[in-house]
């Protein structure tokens, strides 16, 4: 089974390393411990001091002051295909960092779905996008490790045509029925015969279905990016109190810089980490 390696760097001084190093460990349990039994994942998951201390091969994950998204976190593919998370630092970073990390882990490309039944009553079959923390992803359906506050995540079972006994659909059990968004959460999908992106809001107990527009997916490069990227854009605008319209559907530019180094594997984790770096700074900026 594939192992992947995460990295979890902090660039803001609210969270020292210390921290750090104890939600690393919690998360690493949690994966090791909760998820791998229902989505059969394998990963470390280990805190640097700094981005530049990343090895090759890494998924990094990035607590930073600001991210520029009203999200509290967003997954992205860098400019080789790795994925990347963003999180903004709130008093839930760990539970946003948690969030990431399994989202990742579960889908590292941004394009995995699955086929079911829509939650819309009046489309057919629909294809899911695979955000296994995205519908009961708000504070109240968390849960401690370590003492460590992360995230609950649905269970392949979440996808299933009706809801049976003994069935569990999310690890905490706050999901108790297939495709059911709770509330603070989201669920994102798409409908083939539009080939538009739909999802669903919940907030107070009341749902809201969002058409975000045509997509075409052999032309995304990441079905995951413009579903956070709609999200994201939702929310401000529900926040703001402004008429929804539907998102282009057109990615963020990307950005690549090399750099020099004493050594040669120096050489390639320091370019690596400063393309990463100066992504990132493109898209918080």
């Amino acid at each position: 089974m594939f192992t992947a390696n995460i990295a979890v760097v902090s660039q803001t001084k609210n969270v020292p390393l210390a921290q750090l190093v104890k939600a690393a460990a919690a998360i690493q349990k949690q994966v090791t411990r909760d998820m791998r039994q229902d989505w059969q994942v394998e990963a470390t998951v280990d805190a640097f001091d700094q981005l530049s201390d990343v090895p090759l091969g890494y998924w990094a994950v990035i607590i930073r002051d600001q991210i520029k998204f009203q999200a509290q976190g967003i997954h992205l593919n860098n400019k080789n295909g790795q994925p990347f998370a963003l999180v903004k630092f709130s008093e839930h970073w760990t539970l946003t960092t948690s969030h990431e990390v399994l989202e990742m882990l579960v889908d590292p490309s941004g394009n995995r779905l699955i086929a079911g039944n829509s939650v819309k009553p009046d489309q057919g079959r629909v294809n899911y996008l695979v955000e296994v923390c995205d519908p009961s992803e708000a504070a109240e359906f968390a849960y401690t490790v370590n003492g460590i506050l992360v995230s609950d995540f649905y269970t392949p079972h979440f996808f299933e045509p009706k809801k049976a006994t003994g069935v569990r659909y999310s690890f905490t059990g706050a999901i108790e029925e297939p495709r059911k968004v709770l509330d603070g959460g989201y669920l994102s999908w798409w409908e083939p015969v539009s080939s538009h992106l739909w999802q669903l809001f919940v907030e107070n107990g009341e749902q809201e279905f969002v058409d975000q527009g045509e997509v075409a997916l052999g032309e995304l490069t990441s079905m995951r990016r413009l579903s956070d990227i709609a999200a994201t854009t939702y929310r401000e605008k529900m926040q703001r109190g402004l008429s929804l319209e539907k998102p282009a559907t057109t990615g963020l530019l990307l950005s690549a810089l090399g750099s020099a180094a004493p050594s040669s594997l120096d050489k390639a984790v320091a370019a690596v980490a400063k393309q990463l770096q100066e992504q990132i700074e493109a898209l918080t900026k």
